[in-house]
């Protein structure tokens, strides 16, 4: 691609070093640099055509600080891509090593411009006096607003022509997060939309891995898109002050968008120290690309950190600040303007923890930069308004499989991007079934993968389970429903059933697999000469004698037969004389009386495929039934655990003993 920038212009000598004489990186002796003939009053910064001179005063406490180290390059957790070099004086090993405090004096330069050491060193130390002048003006260093301001640039240059460069410079805001869509891609999405030719540049491509002592999922919601950008997560504006003219040397951007400032004040550290550090990156940029149009970002509120108050009120500081600090760097080729970020930013709404922005705060940051691009730099359109609504939390739903353990059910599926916690919901769908809820289990993690142990399900009962990823306070999309039937093997039949005490019980064999038992009966049948031994009405709770129940041995059966009407008596017969009529026979005596010859099974069947029997209900988990009938009955037992039926043991008659 052409480089669009302009052929190297001669630079006028700086005034009062006279005329015809070489410039002061020329000089064999650097320790006697040319000092300005008439030096401006403090209270009256010169106007600013390019970086600001050397003319203000010197550094004060208020303003300084310990100097901070160069930059070391990209974090681990940063993935880096390989660019095309653009080398430049800056990159060359000599100078490497120089830092913004030993450069001199400097006015706009041409972008292919290279001066000598000497001269770097004046450019950078001029650099760093106005930067620290200018925020001791503003409201940096009293927290007002500074009384002589230089006047902003009368005519702000538009867009170049063709493919616009834009750097990203930032920190964990800017960079983002596993499974973040950043606010870098909806700005580039909507430039794009807007017909503008964007190229982002920059030294790395990657976000930043969310999980433990490990290197962490990198993935974006959306990678499709320039990823490009300088952000380095944790970085302050100190840090990212220290390097950011390499990077804008090698890079060569037209428009440096510079959102940070929140971990120096999260530190410890106030406004000032992180306006100086927004001033420093701009100054120290310029030495190398005069004409780079600069977008400086408001910083959003934080909410949840244990100190909201004192930070929130250095944050409104630093925003009236920037707005002064803008206004002092600006100039007719190099404008700066402000984003305002915080303006209806919401923390709670729009973070997904305490500082970083989910899907809505993005939107919210890409847009106030959108809206300064095109207005007043030119730059595409503002952005539409009302905002769309947007879904917050991991956009991937996880994929749960299940498998069945001694221990339980084993739920897992493989870890979702961004997802800083996950919650698993479970329901009962049959039988009894009840409203969802959330399982008090944890989360283990192997590698990618993730699962939890379920326990104390119901044998046989279908179940339904939804995994829910969350990142922070925001929750993401749930998995697809999983249903299952659990244990749902039958229990073996008990068996050895017996009568003992009399009649009084029924006992038999315990079943290991069983949770409890369930009593069946159904009347013997009997001739006509034993009708008088018609069993009484069985004292239980369920419905009179049917059908077998297609039961589950925990709830009342629905039984639709009736026990036998009696038949009517015979006539009796009268006798060859008037006798007397005899008197009728005692009824007989209440228990279980023998049934004799004439009872006997209707058939050879149990309750699943014989006729008349009917279930008394689950007698418990112990192996024995207190007997409840009166009469000749057949019993037989079934096994259960939980809702899954087991066998039928063979029958027993009651009054056997």
């Amino acid at each position: 691609m052409q480089d669009p920038r302009e052929p190297d212009e001669e630079v006028p000598d700086p005034p009062g070093e006279g005329t015809g004489e070489p410039r002061a990186a020329e000089h064999p002796e650097p320790s006697e640099p040319p000092e300005p003939s008439e030096p401006p009053e403090p209270s009256e910064p010169p106007e600013c055509s390019g970086p600001p001179g050397a003319l203000g005063p010197p550094e004060s406490p208020a303003s300084s600080g310990p100097a901070e180290p160069e930059g070391e390059g990209p974090p681990p957790q940063a993935a880096g891509r390989s660019h095309p070099s653009r080398r430049s004086g800056w990159s060359r090993p000599g100078l490497r090593a120089l830092s913004w405090r030993y450069l001199a004096p400097w006015r706009h330069r041409s972008a292919r411009f290279e001066p000598g050491p000497l001269g770097l060193l004046g450019v950078m130390l001029a650099a760093m006096a106005v930067t620290l002048l200018l925020i001791q003006t503003g409201s940096g260093g009293t927290g007002g607003v500074g009384g002589d301001r230089a006047d902003g640039p009368t005519t702000v240059p538009g867009p170049p022509e063709g493919e616009l460069r834009f750097m990203v410079v930032g920190d964990s805001l800017t960079q983002g997060s596993s499974g973040d869509y950043t606010w870098r891609h909806h700005l580039w999405s909507h430039l794009r939309e807007s017909g503008v030719e964007a190229d982002f540049v920059g030294p790395y491509d990657g976000m930043y891995g969310l999980a433990e002592g490990e290197p962490g999922n990198q993935d974006y919601a959306e990678p499709g898109f320039d990823t490009d950008h300088a952000a380095r997560w944790g970085a302050s504006a100190q840090e990212l002050a220290s390097d950011v003219a390499q990077v804008a040397a090698e890079y060569d951007p037209h428009y440096l968008l510079l959102l940070a400032g929140t971990e120096d004040i999260l530190a410890g550290d106030g406004a000032d120290r992180a306006l100086a550090g927004i001033g420093e990156a701009v100054s120290t940029v310029r030495v190398v690309q005069g004409r780079t149009r600069f977008v400086l970002g408001e910083l959003p509120p934080v909410e949840g950190t244990g100190d909201d108050d004192r930070i929130n009120a250095e944050i409104d500081r630093f925003n009236m600040g920037v707005v002064d600090l803008a206004g002092q760097l600006t100039a007719d080729a190099s404008p700066v303007v402000v984003a305002r970020v915080a303006a209806g930013y919401v923390p709670a709404h729009d973070n997904w923890d305490e500082t970083h922005p989910n899907t809505r705060g993005e939107l919210k940051i890409a847009a106030a930069f959108a809206d300064v691009l095109a207005d007043p730099l030119g730059v595409g359109r503002t952005y539409p308004r009302p905002l769309p609504s947007l879904s917050v939390g991991p956009p991937t739903a996880p994929e749960p499989v299940a498998e069945e353990s001694d221990g339980g059910l084993v739920l897992t599926w493989e870890a979702v991007p961004g997802a800083t916690g996950y919650r698993v919901e479970q329901r009962r769908v049959s039988p009894d079934p009840d409203e969802p809820s959330v399982l008090p289990v944890g989360v283990e993690s192997d590698g990618d993968s993730r699962s939890v142990l379920v326990e104390e399900l119901f044998s046989g009962a279908r179940y339904e389970f939804v995994v829910r990823p969350f990142k922070g306070r925001d929750e993401g999309a749930g998995s697809e429903p999983l249903q299952l039937v659990w244990d749902d093997d039958p229990p073996p039949a008990p068996s050895w059933v017996r009568v003992g005490d009399g009649g009084t019980t029924v006992e038999w064999e315990e079943v290991a697999e069983a949770s409890h038992y369930e009593v069946w009966a159904r009347v013997l049948e009997c001739s006509v000469a034993d009708e008088r031994l018609r069993p009484s009405e069985p004292v239980a709770s369920d419905p009179p004698t049917g059908e077998p129940t297609e039961g589950n041995g925990t709830g009342p059966p629905a039984g639709d037969g009736a026990p036998p009407r009696d038949e009517p008596e015979p006539e009796p017969t009268p006798g060859p004389g008037p006798e007397p009529e005899p008197e009728p026979p005692a009824p007989p005596a209440p228990g279980a009386p023998e049934p004799g010859a004439g009872c006997e099974p209707r058939d050879g069947h149990g309750p699943e495929d014989g006729r008349g029997w009917r279930t008394l209900g689950p007698v418990g988990e112990e192996p024995r039934w207190s007997v409840t009938l009166s009469g000749p009955y057949e019993v037989v037992v079934r096994s259960y655990r939980d809702y899954v039926g087991g066998g039928y043991s063979d029958s027993v008659l009651l009054s056997e003993n």
